[in-house]
Parts: structure tokens; C-alpha cells; sequence
């Protein structure tokens, strides 16, 4: 992303120099340094007269000098343990100490790195040498943390344009974004995401956006079909409940679960009568029933007396349709060739045609590999989101193979991973944090109903040419036979 000089002074932030190596320290000492210079003074006012009377009288009175003694240490390491916690809130909070250290590690990285000049001062006595950094500008705004180097051709242009990987890996920080100018390129990286996390409560769909997380939404419009990786433990299934749990309320779920686990409780729901899947004959029905629901919300919209080129599902009001497959690498595995044709050909139809008539698809799996991704089909689901720990060649999978300059990093939190919403860019993500006690299948019971479509009757109505201009208006083949 390109950043022009819109005003008479563009601020960069703080000049890293050769001072800022130890500057950390520098200000850890400052801060103490009060409580050494009275730590002299309490030392001259109480405890200097005491050794002064005991040399007179050549004697050694331990239990006088214990008091003023104990009094002096208090006064001289409790400050100092008091520093230590107010340095480790200021890390925890981003607050002043966190911000310096920040800055010492860049000035560090640039001096170990040998990204700096030396230049020769003479004097009459001696020669000296003077360390002197490239125009490195750091600014943190507690959200986003801007590294600004200098790419302006000189010496050390390419590997400021490679850096970005290394600073993710500094500051355990996201890469989101850079912006370039004449002679700079500045990396955004996003910094404390844990604190944009939302509860289930907050996972709500408002017009057409599902919000994720805060500054994340899945607009399934305009960024159709999701694909959710991540392994055991990580989080998935809590995330999918709560996906269906927010999609229910504005529209028709399906649910497909080869392996029969979590999402097959729903089937005791009424909620959910007709809307459950497992086994490959009832998996590969939903998937047909979702195609063949597809075609006839094109015929709708095209015969509605409103209908204008161009416009989706949401202009005339219609809801949107959600097919969920959850383990759906386990599941193709376990397909024979004819199966799997069959299967992609209706997977292939969805993620190319459906987003007009607001019909999405949403794969889970542990492992995204291509084997099991037919005919561009990963591709086409542009909302990705991974989950709990991958490894470097799942994240590649999950994301694309063009994101290798980027520093993935796992940690140990569930509901932890990264999605890219669309950007071309992931970044650290946390699903919506669900409590240890919540029981998703009694909150989807207070939900009435599903919103659905039912133009069945309609169709009946129509002849085979109506249904055909419909398809054609639409891009669609032509189904001679649809209406029967």
C-alpha cells in the first residue's frame, strides 16, 4: 500500500540512535537513582553518628546499628522492588517501559545486524570512532506499532524490504500492512489483539457482517464461502457452534458431520429437523439440495417484478443459506473416485455461482491439502481462519504459499490462530471466547425458527422457457428438466 505526503510534516515517530541501546536500562536506573542519592543522606543523619560514638568508645554495638541498617536496605530495595512491578504492569499494559524496551530491541537488531556507519573523529590526542544508525522511526500507538526504515536505494535497501518477518518475530506482533513512500517504507504491525477479542454474546450478524472479533467481520457477500482450519483442541468446533449459532438467527443452516461428533447433537434439536447430515449419501443430498436451492433462488429473482441486473439476494430480501461440512479432508478420504466427482462437482458450483443468491459454503478441516481441494475449489473460499496450532506447511496451506515471508507463531491460548478476511493479508485472530459452562444446545433451543425460502410452489408454475431466460440472466446452464 502506497502513502503519499498529503501534509507539510509527516510525523514517523522516534529516531532510533546509537543512545537507545541501553536506554531501558538508562531509565531504570534514573528511576532509582533518587533513592541512592537519600539513601546517603539517611546514612549521614543515622547511621554515620552511630559508628562516629563507637569508634570513640571502641566498642561495636550490633543491636543499636540493626534498626537504622534494616531502615537503610528498605529504603534502598524497596523502591527498587516496587520498580520491578511497575515495570512488569507497564509490559503487561503497553504502557512506558514496555514502549523502551521496544526501542532498545530495534536499536539492538540494527547494531548486531551491522546495519549502522562508523565515522572517524580525529583530535589532537586520539582518534575515535562514532556509531551512527540509518533513519530507523519506531511509533506505537498501543493498537499498531509502526516500524519505519529507510528504502532509498542505499546500502542496506534490500534487506529493509525483508525485514518484515523479523519484526513479527521481535515483538510477537501481526504484520498487517506497509505503506511506502519516497525513500521509506513503513511496517504496520498490530499489537495486543487478545484485548479485541468478543464473548458468544457479541458474535452477532448485522447487515450482512458477521463480527468475529472487534475490527473483524465475515461479510459473506462480499467475501463468500469460508474455509476454517486447525487441529485437535484448538478451538474449531467451539468456533463453528458459535458461527451457527449467530447464522441460524438470519438465516437457513445446514449442517454436514462425516465423523458424527459435536455438530451431530443438534439433530435433537427441532430447531435443526432436516437441516443434520452425516453419511456420505445424506452429505452428498445436502450438498445437491444446496445447488439445486441455488437455481431456484435465481429463478425467484428474476421473476420478481423489482428484479434489476446486478443485484444479490440481500436487495430483495431474501435470507441467506449456509452449508457447514465439518472434517471435510477425513471425509473426501474416505470417497470413492465416482463420490468424489460427484461431490465437487456440486462443491465447484457453490463457491463459483452461489454468492449472488446467498448461498455460502463453510469447509472445516484439519489439513487444507490441495488433493482434497478439487478444481480451484480451496481458492474460491476467501474467508480463511485457522485455529490452535499449525505447523509452518498448514498455515502455507491454509493461507496461501505467497505468504512465506510472513512469521507465523503459535501460542498456547484455544480459540488462538489467524484468519485473513479477504485482504490477501492474515492476521491474528481470537474466536469469540466462549465460557467453560455455556451449553450451546439449550441457547439454540430458545431460537424459534430458521428463515427459509420456500418458492417450490412457484416454480411448479413457470414454464421450461421462464426458467431458462432465468438461468441465462444469471450465467447459469440451462435446465430443461428443472421444474419437474
Amino acid at each position: 500500500m502506497e502513502a503519499t505526503m498529503n501534509t507539510f510534516f509527516h510525523y514517523r515517530g522516534r529516531r532510533i540512535r546509537p543512545l537507545h541501546l541501553s536506554v531501558y536500562r538508562t531509565y531504570l536506573l534514573l528511576a532509582w537513582f533518587p533513592f541512592l542519592l537519600f539513601t546517603g543522606y539517611y546514612s549521614y543523619l543515622f547511621i554515620y553518628p552511630l559508628i562516629q560514638m563507637m569508634q570513640q568508645k571502641q566498642i561495636v554495638d550490633w543491636v543499636a546499628l540493626l534498626v537504622p541498617i534494616g531502615g537503610l536496605f528498605l529504603i534502598l530495595f524497596l523502591p527498587l522492588l516496587v520498580l520491578v512491578m511497575i515495570r512488569r504492569v507497564s509490559f503487561l499494559k503497553g504502557g512506558f517501559f514496555y514502549r523502551v524496551y521496544q526501542r532498545q530491541m530495534l536499536a539492538r537488531l540494527l547494531k548486531s545486524n551491522g546495519l549502522y556507519e562508523k565515522k572517524e573523529r580525529k583530535s589532537k590526542e586520539q582518534a575515535t570512532e562514532k556509531m551512527f544508525f540509518p533513519k530507523v522511526y519506531y511509533r506505537n500507538t498501543k493498537e499498531i506499532l509502526y516500524l519505519t526504515v529507510p528504502t532509498d536505494g542505499m546500502k542496506w535497501h534490500d534487506r529493509f524490504q525483508k525485514i518484515a518477518k523479523t519484526f513479527e518475530e521481535m515483538y510477537i506482533a501481526d504484520f498487517i500492512e506497509e505503506q511506502k513512500e519516497m525513500g521509506f517504507t513503513t511496517y504496520l504491525l498490530m499489537i495486543d489483539v487478545i484485548s479485541k477479542r468478543i464473548g458468544i454474546e457479541d458474535c452477532i450478524v448485522t447487515n450482512g457482517q458477521v463480527k468475529l472479533m472487534d475490527g473483524v467481520v465475515w461479510d459473506y457477500a462480499e467475501v463468500p464461502h469460508m474455509l476454517v482450519t486447525g487441529g485437535t483442541g484448538g478451538g474449531k468446533s467451539y468456533f463453528l457452534l458459535t458461527l451457527i449459532h449467530a447464522l441460524i438467527q438470519i438465516g437457513t443452516v445446514d449442517v454436514c458431520d462425516p465423523k458424527e461428533a459435536d455438530l451431530k447433537d443438534l439433530e435433537s434439536l427441532y430447531l435443526f429437523k432436516n437441516h443434520v447430515f452425516y453419511g456420505t449419501k445424506w452429505i452428498t443430498k445436502c450438498l445437491k439440495n444446496a445447488v439445486e436451492e441455488m437455481n431456484r433462488r435465481y429463478v425467484y429473482m428474476k421473476a420478481l417484478p423489482n428484479y434489476t441486473t446486478g443485484k444479490n439476494f440481500a436487495y430483495y430480501g431474501i435470507p441467506p443459506y449456509f452449508i457447514i461440512v465439518d472434517e471435510w479432508t477425513a471425509f473426501f478420504g474416505t470417497l470413492t473416485y465416482k463420490e468424489q466427482d460427484e461431490i465437487l462437482r456440486y462443491v465447484k458450483e457453490l463457491v463459483l455461482k452461489a454468492r449472488q443468491a446467498g448461498v455460502f459454503l463453510i469447509l472445516a478441516t484439519q489439513r487444507p491439502d490441495a488433493d482434497n481441494f478439487g478444481g480451484g475449489v480451496r481458492d474460491n473460499l476467501l474467508f480463511r481462519v485457522s485455529l490452535g496450532k499449525l505447523s509452518e506447511q498448514g498455515y502455507y496451506m491454509t493461507f496461501g504459499s505467497d505468504q512465506k515471508g510472513k512469521a507465523f507463531i503459535n501460542k498456547r491460548i484455544k480459540g488462538r490462530g489467524y484468519c485473513d478476511s479477504g485482504s490477501g493479508v492474515p492476521r491474528e485472530f481470537y474466536a469469540p471466547l466462549v465460557p467453560r459452562k455455556y451449553d450451546f444446545l439449550a441457547a439454540l433451543q430458545q431460537i424459534g425458527s430458521m428463515q427459509t425460502l420456500n418458492i417450490k410452489e412457484l416454480l411448479q408454475e413457470m414454464t421450461t422457457e421462464e426458467i431458462n431466460e432465468a438461468h441465462s440472466a444469471f450465467g447459469l446452464e440451462q435446465k430443461k428438466e428443472y421444474n419437474k
